[in-house]
């Protein structure tokens, strides 16, 4: 005779709690999700329309998992990481997550958007799927048309309309009653840019930056040309002033977002409400300013800096005349070295640098440069 082991009271009261538990959720499943608007708007991890139970018009329903096993006699829209029809939708059916699987029947349109979506019921009317991965089974009936666009897509059931679609792999052992309009997209590795096309793209690069680089020289002959100096006489210490102008643009960001964010916090705590709005307008505002400058540099300046310096490093100082074919000479070759493959990445993180740090050591100087001292002459006996 097998021998019956001994409970102690305590486990025995936690039997019959958890089997009470699992008898009442299984009674009713509604009482661990919230319910709004009289139930038809629905809530929570484990979202369940039992069998047996019809939910009277439309449903909203969203949670980790909505699993509808009754029947719903409105429209049915469901979000969640794991949405299932497995009972009956008496309207449309607006579905998405993750996976989805409808199994049950839908009289009107199916709209379905996920990762990995599985059609094998009926569907009355239209089905159209923008997924990664759809099936729809042999046992699936489409009433009407069938609309798609998928990574994959597998036709195995009937569609009494049309089909529509695109994907990049497209099987099909079902039936198309009406016409069958199906793309298949290219897969693959975007094709290495020719020669020609490399010369034409750098070609519209350099006369887009020579007609900056031209004006600026033009209008702001100091700013460019002692820039241009920098690079050309002190090409280490440039260096180094672009790598910490790139290091203090992440600081001065990074600072931008959390004064602005403790901002936000204090006034919203007091309570004003526009000086929140106006915290984060201004911190936004420089941020735009400071990236529009960035990129003014990065695009226009440090190129033309960098070129203007080896022109003069390749026609001479002397006369100044000399500097706007110095400009034209060497911004060509930057443009050239900058569009090598390979190293032409790192050729123009180089240029950045050179130009960007040239540009800050001629700021930092004129700072620091003291007045000139203006000569008083003596008064005449």
């Amino acid at each position: 005779m097998p021998t019956i082991p001994h409970r102690s009271p305590r486990t025995s009261v936690v039997v019959i709690l958890v089997a009470a538990a699992f008898v009442l959720l299984g009674t009713s499943v509604a009482f661990a999700q919230d319910d709004s608007l009289g139930g038809k708007v629905r809530s929570g991890q484990d979202v369940v329309i039992p069998a047996g139970q019809t939910v009277q018009g439309n449903l909203y329903a969203s949670g980790g998992t909505v699993r509808v096993e009754g029947t719903v006699t409105g429209d049915l829209v469901a979000a969640g990481g794991q949405v299932q029809v497995t009972g009956e939708v008496k309207n449309d059916l607006l579905a998405a997550g993750g996976t989805i699987e409808v199994s049950g029947k839908v009289d009107g349109d199916a709209r379905l958007f996920g990762g990995r979506v599985t059609v094998s019921g009926p569907i009355g009317q239209d089905l159209v799927l923008g997924v990664g991965q759809a099936t729809v089974t042999s046992s699936a009936r489409v009433g009407q048309d069938l609309v798609f666009g998928a990574g994959q897509m597998t036709l195995d059931g009937q569609v009494t309309g049309s089909v529509l679609g695109t994907t990049p792999n497209y099987t099909k052992h079902g039936t198309v009653g009406g016409t069958e309009n199906v793309t298949i997209a290219e897969q693959g590795t975007k094709a290495e840019p020719t020669v020609a096309s490399r010369l034409v793209d750098g070609l519209q690069g350099w006369i887009g930056i020579l007609a900056v680089a031209a004006l600026a020289l033009w209008l702001l002959p100091g700013i460019l040309q002692g820039s241009a100096d920098s690079v050309h006489r002190r090409p280490l210490p440039s260096l180094g002033f672009g790598v910490l102008g790139i290091i203090g643009l992440v600081v001065f960001v990074v600072a931008v977002l959390i004064v602005a964010i403790l901002l936000a916090v204090v006034f919203g705590l007091l309570g004003l409400g526009n000086l929140v709005a106006l915290a984060l307008f201004g911190a936004m505002t420089l941020l735009v300013l400071t990236g529009f400058v960035f990129f003014a540099i990065a695009t226009f300046l440090a190129p033309a800096a960098v070129g203007l310096a080896l022109g003069a490093l390749a026609l001479g100082d002397e006369p100044r005349s000399r500097r706007w074919w110095g400009l034209v000479l060497g911004l060509l070759v930057v443009v050239i070295l900058t569009s090598l493959p390979v190293v032409g990445g790192w050729l123009g993180l180089l240029v950045l640098l050179l130009g960007l740090g040239a540009a800050i050591r001629l700021a930092w100087s004129r700072r620091r440069r003291p007045p000139a001292q203006v000569a008083v002459e003596p008064a005449a006996s």
